[in-house]
């Protein structure tokens, strides 16, 4: 049993017994429905997204100090199209230097919102950002190096829905609010008075920061929400800093229609689906015959043991019921569950001319290492980690890519089970950890899971990232990010 086996376990009551339990009512709460900002009709003027100091209610009576985009916590949804340009201005309102990454997007560095894009407190960011991806599910959140995991937590993040012609003519459920939700899942800790906490030790250094409360949309869980008979799309994010999430549903499996960058070949049922920081799903529920249907959320979806054992029986088998929804008479949309979604082509390792190999390290070095990665921004107390042997240098480039070239990416790592993020493209899944990929993850990509063995994408970058406004890769657990274990390379 390894370290984070041994934590987890010896901590498991604890945690279990407040997974969404610690401050749930009787009652399941409603759900909130995000506010949505629908640019497809044009846009006449620029966009304004304000970074602001807050406090919000997650459903426990408390005030607790968040941040917000436009609102007390979170951001809002945008909903765009394939072809837009989106004119924004981003203005830091804080008191703290933030960045906004446009998690998901085919765009050029200068605009990708990395840490190299800083915006200082009463600055404002004014980039021109080119909608030109398929129809598919983005976020955007803090990506200010040392300080991504605390002001994402805080309420960083909004929602980008990409849509085009295909999507729209589909033969889907697309009406926000009624029978197409977004779902912003995320673990948070309460101190005994209510308020969010967030507290960094040298063992959230090491796993991530893990919550004991489920929250979707920034109300605790459980929830309920009333939808009209038929089916009902739910678009999930998983935007924990640390957490890994099993997702299933109470009757059925879950029916899944597309990956963070777009739609499967066709719809995929499955028992569960293992999400990571930061990946995306799409899900059809089909309400036409059952009265109602609950999704359920494993908080301990990446490795059962104890943790997992308890939390099955405090959440009545497969983890807590999440969200409930439970159909009204009211006629909703009236379609099947689709046969045929896009036309994906299995990835094609032939026009490869390039292999890269990354190692994500835990604790590499010693001393020296450690207090050069903090000197050169990294936070992570005491220790260090980083990619390859090196923690991350903001002057410094490790890699160097040719715009247009299709190369394979294999990473690995020797301990605990984590989330690779990669800037400015989609990727093809070739293998998971050493094992073959799950159906319903074997579309358009932007996340893979790392653990034993090697997990190996198929990749292309289209657009230019020069040695100024690099892209990044790395783990999306946000403390390892903001400790090192990060790397950049150009697109040229």
């Amino acid at each position: 049993m390894n370290r984070r086996a041994f934590l987890k376990s010896t901590g498991a009551f604890a945690v279990a017994a407040g997974s969404g339990l610690a401050w749930a009512q009787q009652s399941a709460r409603p759900l909130p429905i995000i506010p949505m900002t629908d640019l497809m009709g044009g846009i006449d003027q620029r966009i304004g997204l304000e970074l602001k100091k807050s406090a919000h209610d997650f459903g426990n009576g408390a005030a607790s100090a968040t941040y917000g985009i436009n609102h007390n916590y979170l951001g809002p949804v945008l909903r765009v199209k394939q072809g837009q340009t989106l004119p924004f201005d981003v203005v830091n309102r804080i008191e703290d230097t933030s960045t906004i990454h446009w998690h998901g997007l085919h765009i050029p560095g200068d605009v990708d919102g990395g840490p190299h894009q800083e915006i200082k407190p009463g600055e404002t960011w004014s980039p021109n950002v080119p909608i030109v991806q398929q129809a598919s599910m983005n976020w955007f959140h803090s990506h200010m190096h040392g300080k991504t995991a605390q002001q994402t937590y805080k309420g960083l993040a909004g929602v980008m829905l990409v849509e085009d012609d295909a999507s729209l003519s589909a033969d889907l459920p697309k009406t926000y609010g009624v029978d197409d939700f977004t779902l912003v899942l995320q673990d948070k800790m309460f101190d005994g008075q209510g308020n969010m906490s967030y507290t960094l030790t040298g063992e959230v250094f090491e796993d991530g920061f893990i919550g004991d409360t489920l929250v979707i949309n920034g109300a605790i869980a459980p929830l309920a929400q009333s939808v009209p008979t038929g089916l009902v799309r739910l678009r999930l994010l998983n935007a924990c800093n640390a957490r890994f999430l099993k997702l299933s549903m109470a009757t059925g499996p879950l029916t899944v229609i597309a990956t963070e960058g777009g739609f499967l070949p066709s719809a995929v049922q499955t028992d569960s689906i293992l999400m990571s920081p930061g990946e995306r799903y799409e899900v059809l529920v089909d309400l036409t015959q059952l009265e109602s249907n609950s999704l359920l959320v494993d908080l301990d979806g990446d490795n059962g043991g104890i943790l997992g054992m308890l939390g099955g029986i405090f959440g009545g088998g497969g983890g807590m019921t999440a969200l409930t929804l439970s159909r009204t008479a009211e006629r909703g949309f009236t379609g099947s569950l689709p046969n045929r979604l896009s036309n994906l082509a299995p990835p094609d390792r032939r026009p490869v001319t390039v292999t890269r190999s990354f190692v994500l390290d835990m604790g590499p070095g010693g001393e020296k290492l450690a207090a050069l990665a903090a000197a050169w921004g990294n936070v992570c107390g005491d220790g260090v980690m980083g990619i390859n042997g090196q923690p991350m240098k903001m002057d410094r480039i490790d890699e160097k890519v040719r715009k247009g070239d299709t190369e394979i990416w294999r990473i690995s790592v020797d301990d605990q089970l984590h989330p690779f993020h990669i800037h400015g493209c989609s990727f093809r899944i070739l293998s998971q950890h050493g094992a073959d990929v799950p159906a319903y993850a074997q579309g358009w990509k932007d996340m893979v899971h790392v653990e034993n063995g090697w997990s190996e994408v198929l990749v292309k970058f289209d657009y230019n990232a020069p040695v100024n406004a690099p892209y990044m890769y790395h783990c999306h657990i946000l403390e390892h990010e903001d400790c090192g274990m990060m790397g950049q390379f150009t697109v040229t």
